[in-house]
């Protein structure tokens, strides 16, 4: 008898071990469904594409072209503004939610129809998952480099652009990831960033509660789903730690001081790491609305920016 109720028990005790398990298991898997659902969500790029704006509607010329990104993962719709003859050339990078057509307007295409002019080969891509690309989801850089770099490699291969003569112009999202991308290209020879973050996390903090409508204690779960689903951790997409790579390479630093998405802070940490970095920090500007402040100023100075950085470097032999 005794012998049968120790059994009894050490059975019960087993079935609340395995119901404990159990109930662990489907909690794990809740867990990360729900983390994957709202990962999917919100790493979604809104494509947004104005048909109307093309350098060829703008006056200008150029070739229409699909580039296979540099981790072969996304078919990217770009733009080349040819300059017959010219070895310099410059990659213009839209932010999240952008594309080349509607980035401030037609603004984009405008400045790149201002570079051409100057004598600048001008390659304009959509981003994965934005525009008219391949699908993709927000990697805030991390990934969006090889979209970028795919853009370098079509200047040098077949238009003819020296290397080390590739100039990248990004705004915002667009920004952090042409520092990713010349960090890792050498091909590259001068960055201008606009916008840009030094690292992104506590840009996601800040914007959670209003971007997902979700308490602050859910984020964490969606950072490890992310994880897992993806292959990289959110918080350490920080472009401050990629400038340390670009060794002394021409870089501009653009932010507007009144900037409440991406504080101004951010740009003052990218110059702390790039001390010989230029920086134009403007009065009364926010988020990448340099552009726009004074279109004519700012276009004649990334001209000036990027004709000393890859003209006058390409002419010395540096």
């Amino acid at each position: 008898m005794a012998g049968s109720a120790a059994t009894a028990a050490q059975r019960r005790r087993t079935s609340r071990l395995w119901l404990a398990l159990a109930a662990v298991l489907v909690l794990v898997a809740a867990s990360f469904a729900l983390g994957a659902f709202i990962t999917d969500q919100l790493t979604r790029p809104v494509r947004s594409v104005d048909e109307d704006v093309t350098p060829a509607a703008l006056g200008g010329n150029f070739e229409r072209l699909t580039l296979r990104s540099a981790d072969d993962r996304a078919d990217l719709d770009a733009w080349l503004l040819p300059v017959p003859g010219s070895d310099v050339g410059v990659v213009l990078v839209h932010g999240k939610d952008g594309s080349k057509s509607n980035t401030w307007g037609d603004g984009f295409v405008r400045l790149a129809l201002d570079l051409q002019a100057a004598g600048y080969q001008v390659l304009m891509l959509d981003l994965r998952g934005h525009g008219a690309s391949g699908d993709g989801r927000y990697a805030f850089g991390f990934m969006e480099r090889f979209d970028v770099i795919a853009g370098v490699e079509h200047l040098v291969e077949e238009a003819n652009v020296a290397p080390g003569s590739v100039g990248l112009f990004g705004v915002s999202m667009g920004g952090a990831s042409a520092i990713y991308a010349a960090a890792l290209d050498p091909r590259v020879g001068a960055v201008w960033s606009d916008a840009a973050y030094a690292d992104v996390w506590p840009i996601i903090e800040q914007e959670w509660p209003d971007a997902s409508g979700l308490p602050m204690f859910v984020l964490p779960l969606v950072r490890w789903t992310h994880r897992l689903l993806h292959g990289f951790d959110l918080q350490g997409v920080r472009p401050v730690d990629q400038v340390a790579m670009l060794d002394g390479l021409p870089l501009m630093i653009v932010h507007g001081r009144s900037d409440r998405l991406v504080p101004v802070g951010q740009a003052q940490v990218l110059a702390s790491a790039a001390p010989w970095a230029g920086v134009w920090l403007l009065e009364g500007v926010g988020h990448a609305g340099a552009f726009d402040h004074d279109p004519a100023a700012y276009t004649l100075r990334a001209i000036e920016f990027f004709d000393e950085a890859l003209r006058v470097r390409l002419a010395r032999g540096w």
